[in-house]
């Protein structure tokens, strides 16, 4: 399947989670009625984790503007642990859970 472009303007939610590295914000923007896009900032600013939260972003949304089911993507980083209390990555799950929830 081949990816979409991103139009000039889309519609979304942002939820705040927080997580053992401190609160994580994950934006769900949809295109007719399908997530499209997720952005992921971690509060805090600079690092390895920021980085790294928002190159999953990246690869999240590649992967949906190709078709990739947003079901999928929950079921995949749910219950993904680190040594500290709920995960970012399982934090970006219940996002996705909660937004694609929102619109049923």
């Amino acid at each position: 399947m081949t990816k979409s472009t991103r139009p000039h303007r889309l519609s979304g939610s942002t939820y705040e989670i927080a997580t053992g590295c401190g609160q994580v914000y994950v934006t769900c923007n949809d295109q007719d009625g399908r997530l499209f896009e997720v952005f992921i900032k971690l509060g805090k600013s600079g690092g390895c984790g920021s980085a790294t939260m928002e190159g999953l972003g990246r690869v999240l949304s590649v992967g949906l503007r190709s078709g990739t089911n947003p079901a999928d993507i929950a079921k995949t980083l749910a219950g993904i642990q680190c040594h500290r209390s709920q995960s970012c990555l399982d934090a970006v799950a219940e996002a996705i859970r909660e937004h694609e929830g929102t619109k049923g």
